[in-house]
């Protein structure tokens, strides 16, 4: 059997010693240790450590004179959340996060997690800002737990029990703990929407709801979402709101709503420093026009140079609304009443953003924008540099409008009178759910035009099934579409003279739900028996810049081996290009041709759904919080019918005779002498009797032969003998080969 020996003893070996009892009191005792009331920029100023082009210097809170409130809010009971909104270069991250970290850690120990934009972000930030603050700062050193265990990447263990770790946007991170003080960094960088669960902030605060008031959300980041609403303008009451966006500026809106002041030295008035007050040359390279960069007071006009931003940084202001929608400090009995204190810092006043960085980098992304269309490098700088969400500047091109611009555009017109310069009207339709939606343009040389009557019709035709107990359904009833025959034969009164005109032709949207179509189809077929050839068409949209404007095709159905043409007749409608002119004809600013009117007695989601796409170079998209584009759409399908119609190529010297003037037009009609012009805006849809000397629409019998189809569907004035023999007699009505 072997034998067993220990190995020799090392000269000079001793056994570790035990753990003394003093030893362990000690480390014990910081634990005990009373709450330091120390606010966060008190301790960020007397312990932080940071590195600093490799030397080692302490916090100076003179540097980011603007961070110091927001930074000792962070640690107050009175609000639940803080949230900072500002441009990169603020140094909002060091004091929002990394200071307050380093606060509870030293002051009042407490658990608390950080939320990064993904899981790479999150090792980034531990690696070198946390990583940094433990190894710069020897009180936090001091304090690191000695464990095997306690100083991972990701999770670190202090004094007592302490835990800090970062983390990522997702569920587990937001859910199943309690910790009363949840820190998230570059807000708009994370998702909106957490795993279906909402978003983060709100998840993070619910986190810190067991502690009460000690408990704290914290939110910082630049803005990054795009605007809903480029039409935006502040309320009454409520001068500091911003722009609705998501993301950071929609919790911003929800608090106090700061903003940070300089005050004037010449005429002692506060501002808000912005990228607006910067005045440069015109002309120059980027570079050249932000090097010769400075703000102008707006009060005064008294001239800023960039070495004066330190000096008007230390003694600028933060202001919040009050409940009334004054400004007040944060500290004011009058402050709005919220749970959030919420602050907003511009580009201008970012202490490591020099004002000739700010204007070289726009201009840069500017030009890039106009030569390429590519609004990338534009968004990033307004964004990250300037503070501010971005709006695409697709708005500012002549394709697009904005609500204001359209309004101060309408003009004084009324309603469901044609203007005197009329020669014919058309009715689009588009249809919805639980109704149609009807647009009725009028058409003067040139093809210029004016909207004079837009209306839903809801109920259903007489005759209907259960006509009186529902609302129409385009989709299920094709009994329904018959309400739109009477619009034919509705008269508008032509201002400036004795004469009524009625719509030459209707178009329809052949798309939408189930069974849209299909009735679509039966409501074609049944006005061609009716003698209606020429006078409704049916519309389908196709987007696309290489689609033809408009263009009238018979579809082909496959029957067996066999390809077969239907009797169906379908106007393609290019709706990016078409878009694209209807936009720019209520954009132009003289009258003419080309030129589409609107007026001001128009309902003011008329001029929001004109308005509510816009132009991409990737096609025409709906933005964000517009739902209805119903009056755009309808613009495009008027125009794609008198294009159908051969509009363009009149010759107004000589036009057809549903586009003549009203004495000789084959719509109009002597006005009733009883009837003052606005009252006869407003007729009925069943339209009024015509005399007999003038053109009306033939009535077709009930029964009709195939024949019948092609027989003249509108009976021309009487010509005097010798003109009539020389006009050719045309099939199909007066609007037919058009």
């Amino acid at each position: 059997m072997p034998s067993f020996e220990l190995p020799p003893r090392l000269h000079g070996w001793r056994p570790p010693a035990y753990a003394s009892a003093a030893g362990c009191l000690a480390d014990a005792l910081p634990i005990l240790a009373p709450v330091r009331r120390m606010s966060v920029s008190s301790w960020a100023g007397g312990e932080r450590k940071l590195r600093d082009n490799g030397a080692i210097i302490a916090w100076d809170n003179k540097v980011t004179p603007y961070m110091v409130e927001p930074m000792d809010m962070s640690a107050s009971r009175r609000f639940r959340g803080t949230v900072f909104a500002g441009p990169a270069r603020t140094g909002k991250t060091d004091a929002l996060i990394i200071n307050r970290i380093g606060q509870a850690i030293c002051c009042e120990p407490c658990d608390m997690r950080v939320i990064h934009m993904d899981r790479n972000a999150a090792r980034e930030f531990a690696l070198k800002k946390v990583g940094a603050l433990i190894n710069y700062t020897p009180s936090i050193k001091r304090r690191l737990g000695r464990g095997r265990f306690d100083n991972n990447i990701l999770d670190k263990r202090f004094q007592g029990g302490m835990t800090l770790d970062i983390g990522w946007p997702v569920v587990s991170k937001v859910s199943a703990s309690d910790l009363p003080l949840m820190l998230l960094t570059d807000y708009d960088r994370a998702p909106e929407d957490i795993e279906g669960e909402g978003n983060l902030f709100d998840l993070a605060l619910k986190r810190t709801e067991t502690f009460g008031s000690r408990g704290m959300a914290i939110a910082e980041s630049s803005p990054g979402r795009l605007i809903e609403d480029n039409d935006f303008l502040p309320p009454e009451g409520a001068p500091h709101m911003a722009p609705p966006a998501t993301g950071i500026l929609a919790l911003y809106n929800r608090g106090t709503r700061g903003r940070y002041y300089w005050t004037c030295p010449d005429c002692s008035e506060v501002f808000e420093p912005d990228y607006e007050l910067l005045h440069f040359p015109d002309e120059g390279s980027p570079k050249e026009r932000g090097l010769a960069a400075v703000m102008a007071c707006p009060h005064c006009g008294a001239i800023f140079a960039p070495r004066h931003k330190v000096e008007l940084n230390r003694a600028g202001r933060w202001l919040h609304e009050s409940k009334a929608g004054d400004l007040v400090s944060v500290h004011d009995e009058a402050l709005r009443e919220t749970d959030l204190v919420t602050y907003w810092l511009k580009g201008a006043a970012a202490a490591f953003q020099p004002w000739a960085s700010l204007v070289s980098r726009y201009e840069t992304a500017w030009q890039e924008f106009q030569q390429t269309g590519d609004e990338t490098s534009l968004k990033t700088t307004v964004n990250v540099d300037q503070g501010k969400p971005y709006s695409s500047r697709m708005v500012e091109d002549d394709d697009d409008l904005s609500v204001k611009q359209l309004k101060d555009k309408a003009e004084q017109y009324l309603l469901k009178v044609a203007p005197p310069e009329t020669r014919f009207l058309t009715i689009a339709v588009d249809v919805q759910k639980g109704r149609f939606v009807c647009q009725v343009d009028a058409w003067g040389p040139g093809l210029e035009r004016w909207l004079i009557d837009r209306f839903d019709i809801h109920a259903p035709p007489a005759g209907a099934p259960s006509a009186d107990a529902r609302a129409i359904d385009p989709a299920k009833y094709k009994e329904d579409w018959d309400a739109l025959l009477p619009l034919l034969e509705k008269y508008y009164p032509v201002a400036g003279s004795g004469y009524q005109i009625k719509p030459a032709a209707l178009i329809v949207d052949s798309g939408g739900a189930d069974g849209v179509t299909k009735n679509a189809y039966a409501f074609y077929r049944k006005s061609r028996k009716l003698g209606l050839r020429r006078r409704v068409f049916l519309a389908k949209g196709l987007n696309g810049w290489e689609r033809d404007r408009a263009k009238e095709v018979t579809p082909e159905k496959v029957e067996g081996k066999r390809v077969k043409r239907t009797d169906l007749k379908i106007v393609r409608v290019g709706t990016w290009r078409l878009k694209s002119e209807v936009t720019a004809s209520l954009a132009r600013e003289d009258p003419g041709a080309d030129a589409y009117h609107l007026t001001r007695n128009l309902p003011g989601e008329v001029f929001e759904e004109f308005c509510a796409e816009r132009r991409t170079p990737k096609g025409w998209v709906l933005r964000k919080g517009r739902k209805r584009n119903e009056a755009l759409d309808l613009g495009v399908y008027g125009l794609a019918l008198v294009l159908v119609l051969k509009g363009e190529e009149i010759n107004w010297k000589r036009p057809p005779i549903w586009a003549r003037s009203m004495e000789t037009n084959s719509f109009a009609a002597l006005r009733p002498k009883q009837e003052t012009s606005r009252e006869a805006g407003s007729t009925d849809l069943a339209g009024e009797s015509v005399p007999e000397s003038l053109p009306v629409q033939a009535q077709a019998p009930e029964t009709k032969t195939e024949k019948s189809e092609t027989a003249t569907t509108i009976k021309p004035k009487r010509l005097p003998a010798k003109k009539a023999r020389r006009r050719p007699r045309r099939r199909g009505g007066m609007l037919a080969g058009l």
